[in-house]
């Protein structure tokens, strides 16, 4: 197989943004209100932006409030809930925000498990542990196939020093496949910025699809 970017949408699914914490808004278009689960000190607000409401649960009358939000927000997929491992995310909660049709991004979750089976996992900013943790995804339409290990190592070296990041989804795939993106695309860009961009992007394409795996 090949390391390809992926170009697909993730309005509506799970994901795990896994490291630091930002959301990859290129991967959600048109979603017109943003809602941010805040752990007992907040310190994502800064980092990320646009957000519509930015609630802090303490107790269960705070999560009450965050559903009656929700329901009645909630008439398709133009909502997008993101919260990081510091919120307190009971059972109840669990079950309510994965019966909803909104998007659904958790950040961090460096070394615990995140509370929702993600349709994607993004690696931020660590890679050290995403051999195992892909080995362990459970077999949805199909097992992840992953690249024997000098190869893993030499993909990990290639996005390094490109300054793009590994992505695992079964999103548009019939198993989990690996990918490559870039997490600048979450920024705003200059028109000539952008160009610069794309050049680069193309020159490291190249490169990277010229990588082959052996299943």
């Amino acid at each position: 197989m090949e390391l390809q970017g992926f170009g697909g949408s993730f309005v509506g699914k799970t994901i795990w943004v896994r490291g630091t914490g930002w959301v990859p808004w290129e991967f959600l278009p048109d979603i017109t209100c943003r809602i941010l689960i805040q752990g007992p000190t907040p310190s994502l607000t800064s980092v990320l932006d646009a957000w519509t409401y930015c609630i802090t649960p303490t107790n269960a009358k705070d999560w009450s409030c965050i559903a009656t939000i929700l329901k009645a927000l909630v008439v398709d997929r133009a909502v997008v809930v993101a919260w990081e491992d510091e919120v307190a995310m009971t059972p109840a909660a669990v079950r309510f925000l994965e019966s909803l049709p909104l998007t659904r991004v958790m950040m961090g979750y460096r070394t615990g498990v995140p509370p929702l089976l993600p349709d994607a996992i993004l690696f931020s900013n660590d890679t050290t542990t995403a051999r195992s943790l892909c080995e362990r995804l459970p077999s949805r339409k199909g097992a992840c196939v992953l690249p024997p290990a000098d190869a893993w190592t030499e993909l990990l070296r290639t996005l390094a020093q490109s300054h793009l990041s590994l992505l695992v989804t079964d999103v548009e795939d019939a198993a989990w496949t690996l990918y490559w993106y870039n997490p600048e695309d979450s920024s705003s860009l200059t028109a000539a910025q952008a160009k610069e961009r794309v050049r680069v992007l193309l020159a490291t394409a190249q490169q990277l699809v010229s990588v082959s795996f052996s299943s």
